[in-house]
Parts: structure tokens; C-alpha cells; sequence
């Protein structure tokens, strides 16, 4: 849904969608691509610690997604104290993922796996 007289504001920047999508629950980075295309959202969150920011010839979710047209919002899923979070804020600037605004602790244990481990013990809805 598109709001166009009253526009979505974060940190100044105006937004047509209100829609923020995550992109941690998607089968590879090309599927992640087309649902936030499909989506119309302009906002999607990545999880730092769970996107290479450190291995150049490595894939990365950041060559898939437009920054032009999508703002990427850092979070800090996976951290367990504010010193990582912090941490992982600063390595997402240093590195050039968007500006770090959303900061979150996990206490539950199955956060240290990365989403693609504990999705693949789950069997798929088809």
C-alpha cells in the first residue's frame, strides 16, 4: 500500500511504502532480490553478522539489492550484549552497510546459528 500524501519518515528521509521487509528468511540472494522487488518495500533490514562484509570474492546480499532505491537498515541479530552490538554497528558502517538505527539483543540461544543452519533442520512449506 502506498501512502503518497502522507509519506513514511526515518531519520529525515521520506518513504512511499511503510512495508520494512527482513531478508533472513529467503532460499538464496537472488530470491531475497525478487521479494523485496515484489514487495515495494523500500526499508529492508540484514542482519550484520549474518551477511559477508569481509570475503570480497564471496557472495554478498549487498551486490543483490539497488541502495539507489533501497535503504538497507543494519540490525544487530545475533548480538548477546550491548558491547557486540555496538561492535557489529561499527562494523556495518566501516564496511558501508547503511546507518546502524536498529540495535537488538538475543537472548535465545538458537540466534547463534546462522538462519540458513536452523532453517535447513525445518522441513520447507511447499
Amino acid at each position: 500500500m502506498q501512502h503518497d500524501n502522507d509519506p513514511f519518515v526515518l531519520a529525515g528521509k521520506s518513504y512511499r511504502s511503510r512495508l520494512i521487509v527482513g531478508t533472513g528468511k529467503y532460499r538464496d540472494f537472488e530470491e531475497t532480490r525478487k521479494a523485496v522487488e515484489i514487495s515495494g518495500a523500500e526499508i529492508v533490514t540484514v542482519a550484520v553478522r549474518r551477511v559477508n562484509i569481509t570475503d570480497p570474492k564471496a557472495p554478498n546480499l549487498l551486490d543483490h539489492l539497488d541502495p539507489a532505491r533501497i535503504t538497507i537498515l543494519p540490525n544487530t541479530a545475533g548480538c548477546y550484549t550491548a558491547e557486540d552490538a555496538v561492535r557489529t554497528c561499527r562494523l556495518a558502517r566501516d564496511a558501508g552497510v547503511g546507518e546502524p538505527r536498529e540495535a537488538r539483543g538475543d537472548r535465545r540461544r538458537a540466534h547463534a546459528l546462522p538462519r540458513r543452519a536452523r532453517d535447513a533442520r525445518r522441513p520447507r512449506k511447499s
